[in-house]
């Protein structure tokens, strides 16, 4: 897709054509593919802009994008649905379901192995201490130099081992790290026998309907087109997507998806007990955030501040969002496509919430 079409869609209800103007100037000016979809209640705009290349037929006419660390909120779910049903118990330690050689190499820390202590709960609400492979050059750098190249699960843990060292002894701080969940995607598949995609469909995305969401490279793509994702002036939409596809990412989806799934998963529709949601959402508070405020880093979700507005929810490397105020019934979801921050990401993100706080939420 073409990063010089500026042909603006949108989609509305309830709204005055003088908002939606508004809304679609937020985003009108950006040079990436931006889809910014915001919800109050029954009130609510989507916009893109670029124009519209999908069949008509589907509930969201913006572009379908990859969700990044998004998914991380999938995985989790997946975690927890799977401990309600006993499959998995939150102090289960790496030993029960990974290799030795993956427990006595990936957390070794002031010349002692701490693998064998990590549990599910840790690693879920990034209290493991496991180094983060996605944050070195070198592996940023074989991404870029190979993007044709496809990465196993165990690649990306090599990548950890190999790279750098634990940032502290399991429980003893929190350190965000794509490597938990990798770990995370392979005791879900051990625990259950079948794949990560499989599990996604049939825990989560099947049972919301999520239509347009799928795990890329592991499931037959949507008819809906994919925007591209840019770093810098670079275009990933060739990028095998492999190199984020094992529980951190990987999972492509569209605003009207995503919004299903953040108001189903904190509206108490996806677990069967109160407690689990609770139990998501506990977490350690600060240190604040790049962009908007990141107040906490819970299990799989992280609350942040926009507007003085309270969101739940889950941002991702390529500046994509997915937030949820419960207090205000405020949903804002979609991606700008873009690696790189710029400062008027946040702008876009507060002004949309500014100004659905001033809708009618009953409408």
């Amino acid at each position: 897709m073409s990063r010089s079409s500026q042909t603006t869609h949108v989609k509305n209800g309830n709204l005055s054509s003088a908002v939606c103007t508004r809304l679609a100037s937020l985003i009108a000016r950006l040079t990436d593919e931006c889809i910014l979809r915001v919800r109050r209640g029954s009130t609510w705009w989507e916009g893109s802009n670029r124009a519209s290349t999908g069949p008509t037929t589907y509930a969201s006419e913006t572009h379908a994008f990859r969700t990044a660390s998004i998914s991380k909120t999938f995985t989790a779910a997946l975690v927890l649905l799977l401990v309600e049903e006993g499959v998995l118990s939150l102090d289960d330690r790496l030993t029960t379901y990974l290799s030795n050689e993956i427990c006595d190499q990936i957390h070794i820390y002031e010349g002692h192995s701490f693998g064998s202590d990590i549990t599910i709960a840790q690693l879920l609400r990034h209290r493991s201490g496991v180094f983060d492979y996605a944050t070195t050059a070198q592996f940023i750098e074989n991404v870029f130099d190979t993007p044709a190249k496809k990465w196993s699960a165990l690649d990306l843990l090599r990548v950890a081992i190999r790279a750098g060292t634990p940032y502290f002894r399991p429980d003893e701080g929190v350190a965000y790290s794509d490597t938990g969940y990798v770990l995370l995607a392979l005791i879900i598949e051990a625990a259950t026998g079948s794949s990560l995609a499989s599990v996604y469909r049939e825990r989560l995305l099947d049972p919301l309907a999520l239509k347009s969401t799928y795990l890329e490279g592991c499931e037959t793509a949507t008819e809906w087109p994919v925007a591209h994702a840019f770093s810098g002036k670079t275009d990933t939409a060739n990028f095998d997507p492999s190199f984020d596809t094992f529980g951190g990412g990987g999972l492509v989806s569209t605003a009207a998806d995503l919004d299903h799934f953040i108001t189903s998963l904190l509206g108490q529709a996806v677990f069967a007990n109160e407690e689990t949601l609770q139990f998501m959402k506990l977490g350690t508070d600060g240190p604040v955030g790049t962009g908007t405020r990141k107040i906490r880093t819970a299990a799989g979700i992280s609350l942040f501040s926009i507007s003085d507005t309270l969101f739940w929810g889950h941002l991702g490397h390529w500046n994509s969002f997915m937030l949820r105020s419960s207090e205000t019934d405020i949903v804002i979801c979609g991606t700008f496509n873009q690696a790189n921050d710029d400062p008027r990401y946040k702008q876009i993100l507060e002004a949309a919430v500014s100004e659905s706080l001033s809708w009618d939420a009953n409408k």
